[in-house]
């Protein structure tokens, strides 16, 4: 048999590699070479704790993938437009979105979202979490939970609490207060949680639920009063402050949590990697440092595991919300 020319040789070769190359899925071909520009992580909110959750997560996973991830925040509406964006983007793994208790409770009270939670996204995990701290104004006479409970049942319809606006979670705090120890707190909604704070330091309002982190600040200051954290435990940052639990309240556990999403549809291979590198990214020392000084608990979950976070919090949420008959800005 003669040997087979070179030409020939070298086309057969190179039709063979196009055929094999064209065997491949366009999804597994990518995800091989993923990332090869930078990723756009939108975040829903203005510059806050979930801004700056984000640009830690940003720079870690960033180191680790190769790429830079910029930051892009798109407030507005409750964090619906950002969200919005973050549902119609291609889903290539170039746009990631964070999500928070917002996510859950938005279809909830509105019909009309321009997104869908569920449907147009793909969860890569919980990221962290926060608990939420009763303060109250020094002047009020009451120091504990069961205190606060007699004298609101004493004077119905008379003590008021602030939230950052209606249907955020610290309103929702209030009405599961509400619910929860059969008392009439009035809810005083602000347009943000830092007029609701001053109002409430100054005395025109005795109550609102604020983060630990924020709220350590002015307990410690002298300039509110701590009355009980939603944590299932202690909070690290406020060791002192007794949970509702330990008040006898123990359905009143919850708080703000934040978690990372990639549009529905993004390859499976990409959302793995992404959600690796996110898990291992806030577990490095660094990020575990910087999330404990914010007063977040770094809080990583699979998927799978987060899906059912999300399922069994919506039925709780749903239930809230229908007993203060809370209804949607929109």
């Amino acid at each position: 048999m003669k040997p087979m020319p070179n030409l020939l040789r070298r086309r057969l070769g190179l039709a063979a590699m196009c055929a094999l190359a064209a065997s491949v899925p366009p999804a597994l071909a990518q995800a091989s070479t993923y990332p090869t520009r930078p990723i756009r992580l939108i975040v829903p909110f203005p510059a806050g704790v979930m801004d700056t959750l984000a640009r830690i997560l940003a720079r870690a996973m960033g180191a680790s993938l190769g790429q830079s991830i910029v930051v892009e925040n798109r407030p507005g509406a409750g964090g619906n437009i950002g969200m919005d964006a973050g549902a119609k983007a291609p889903a290539d793994g170039y746009t990631l979105v964070m999500g928070a208790t917002s996510m859950l409770t938005a279809p909830l009270l509105s019909s009309s979202l321009p997104y869908d939670p569920v449907k147009d996204f793909e969860p890569l995990g919980m990221l962290a979490t926060t608990s939420n701290v009763l303060v109250a104004h020094p002047d009020v006479p009451f120091k504990t939970v069961k205190e606060m409970v007699a004298y609101a049942k004493a004077n119905p319809g008379k003590l008021s609490y602030a939230s950052s606006g209606n249907a955020t979670l610290s309103h929702l705090l209030g009405e599961w207060l509400n619910a929860e120890a059969g008392i009439d707190l009035v809810h005083v909604p602000y347009r943000g949680g830092s007029q609701a704070a001053v109002d409430v330091i100054s005395g025109r309002v005795p109550l609102w639920f604020d983060n630990v982190a924020t709220g350590r600040v002015n307990v410690e200051a002298g300039k509110l009063r701590a009355i009980a954290v939603t944590s299932g435990e202690r909070s690290s940052l406020m060791p002192d402050v007794p949970t509702f639990a330990e008040s006898g309240y123990p359905g009143l556990v919850g708080g703000s949590w934040w978690a990372l999403f990639a549009p529905a549809g993004t390859p499976k291979a990409i959302t793995q990697r992404l959600t690796q590198e996110a898990a291992q990214g806030l577990q490095a020392p660094d990020s575990v440092r910087e999330l404990e000084s914010l007063g977040l608990t770094p809080a990583y979950s699979t998927p799978e595991q987060f899906a059912e976070f999300f399922r069994v919090h919506t039925a709780k949420w749903k239930k809230i919300i229908a007993a203060g008959n809370i209804k949607g800005t929109s």
